[in-house]
């Protein structure tokens, strides 16, 4: 079957789409917006490797990946997180891409309707929770201050040892910002970064 993590591995000839296995790492690809179009299905071994290593050598710590194609970047993290993690998951989220301005905007949204939306509730929980969080647009952001609060809220929340929180982000001087919170979150950022 095409578009399948357990392509090379199934000892299936005649795939009906029913094994739980294909169901768990489905609602993982799902939380995360990874579709079955998605290009991370056709990618290299290498690529593939390299973050599979990222996830492995950063395991329960916080990193920033430096990427010129950050969204092609997260959501192959994504994927490589979930075949690491995807078994006795019990289709709860245990990988998690978080898209950092849509996240934002959400929790603006809902100041204006007074109450959280589901989904927000849900990114929220999932972000909190996630075995691995990958944090991607945040090149789309200006960084004022509750931008900032909120993600350096975030990452302090997932200091925990059992808890990886990979970080996506083009060259770091090229973020933009300018609140006295900026300058926190630019130096945690290089403190962590990798190429």
């Amino acid at each position: 079957m095409n578009n399948c993590i357990f392509t090379g591995h199934c000892i299936n000839k005649i795939c009906d789409q029913s094994c739980p296995d294909l169901a768990q790492a489905n609602w993982l690809l799902e939380q995360s917006g990874i579709s079955i179009n998605s290009p991370v299905f056709n990618t290299s071994p290498e690529a593939i490797a390299k973050y599979s290593k990222i996830i492995t050598d950063f395991e329960g710590k916080l990193v920033t990946v430096l990427e010129k194609n950050t969204n092609a970047a997260a959501e192959l993290i994504t994927y490589c997180g979930i075949c690491k993690y995807w078994k006795h998951s019990r289709l709860s989220t245990v990988v998690y891409n978080l898209k950092l301005s849509q996240y934002l905007d959400d929790i603006q949204g809902s100041w204006s309707a007074r109450s959280n939306t589901d989904e927000l509730e849900y990114k929220q929980i999932w972000a909190n929770k996630a075995k691995l969080l990958v944090i991607s647009n945040i090149d789309y952001i200006n960084f004022k201050d509750f931008q900032c609060r909120t993600l350096l809220s975030l990452l302090q929340a997932r200091d925990k040892p059992d808890f990886t929180t990979i970080i996506v982000s083009p060259p770091i001087n090229s973020l933009v910002g300018g609140e006295q919170f900026f300058i926190k979150l630019q130096k945690i950022l290089s403190e962590t970064a990798i190429r």
